[in-house]
């Protein structure tokens, strides 16, 4: 039986995009196909554990993951929120990945301190799946950034 390569030797794959919130960061994929809110309905605050039924992560912890998902919703709660996760309760995630990030995140990743990336060469949610190791490399806001996905071990 043939293994499947990206599996089998942890290949890496670099996708490139634009920053929205610098900075670096590194953490296992947690990739969601469905919008997310940050707001404490949807994402825990004293745990971030991921509270909405929908979600493909329900019951996922996103603390230092690598969240990936297609965009937000929700209102600007979920900025206040993120930003909580992030410097507060430290239950926050590493990075954001987006199809297309919403102002809403942006200002929540940049006042939380992670960096928040979009535009990707190939669409996140089916290059990425959970468990990968990701890296980012996001050095100014609306500039070139890196994505480096190393996939998980079989």
């Amino acid at each position: 039986m043939v293994q499947n390569s990206a599996v089998a030797t942890g290949e890496k794959i670099v996708l490139t995009g634009i920053a929205r919130s610098k900075g670096k960061a590194a953490g296992k994929a947690l990739v969601n196909r469905q919008r997310l809110s940050w707001a404490f309905a949807g994402v825990g605050n004293e745990d971030g554990v991921v509270l909405d039924p929908a979600a493909d992560i329900k019951g996922e912890c996103v603390k230092d993951r690598i969240v990936v998902y297609p965009t937000v919703y929700g209102s600007t709660s979920g900025a206040a929120s993120l930003y909580f996760k992030c410097k507060q309760s430290h239950h926050g995630p590493a990075a954001l990945i987006c199809q297309h990030v919403h102002w809403i995140d942006i200002g929540g990743a940049i006042a939380g301190e992670i960096p928040a990336v979009d535009t990707l060469d190939k669409d996140p949610i089916t290059t990425i799946k959970t468990g990968d190791w990701v890296e980012i490399d996001a050095p100014e806001v609306g500039e070139k950034a890196t994505v480096t996905i190393t996939r998980k071990q079989a």
